[in-house]
C-alpha cells in the first residue's frame, strides 16, 4: 500500500520506511525523500483508538453477556465502530510532525 508524504507529495510505500518512532500512540514515520517526520492526524488518531476500544467492549460484553436481550444491540455497536475504525485507517489524512513536538518526545 502506496501512501502520499504530506510535506514533499511523493508516494511512499511501507517497506521504503526505515525509521519509525513508536514511543506513543501516535505511530510517526520519516519519508525517505524529505525526511520529514509524519503521522495520522491526531484527533483521527484518537476516535480511531476509541472505536476499536468500543469494538473490544461490545465483543467482550457480547461474548460474556448472561441478557440475550442486549446482544443485537452489543453488536450493532461493535460493528459501527469497527466501520470507524476501518475508514478512518484508510481515508485518515497523516500530518507533518512538527520538530518541537518530536523534541518534546525525545
Amino acid at each position: 500500500m502506496k501512501f502520499t508524504c504530506p510535506n514533499c507529495k511523493i508516494k511512499v510505500s511501507k517497506k521504503e520506511i526505515k525509521n519509525i518512532n513508536k514511543k506513543s500512540i501516535h505511530i510517526e514515520k520519516q519519508c525517505p525523500a524529505c525526511k520529514e517526520w509524519f503521522c495520522l492526524n491526531k484527533n483521527l488518531m484518537y476516535i480511531k483508538t476509541f472505536a476499536i476500544f468500543l469494538l473490544l467492549i461490545t465483543s467482550l460484553l457480547n461474548i460474556f453477556s448472561f441478557k440475550s436481550e442486549y446482544s443485537i444491540i452489543f453488536s450493532i455497536v461493535g460493528l459501527a465502530a469497527i466501520f470507524v475504525a476501518l475508514m478512518i485507517a484508510i481515508f485518515g489524512k497523516s500530518n507533518v510532525v512538527e520538530i518541537k513536538d518530536f523534541i518534546k518526545k525525545n
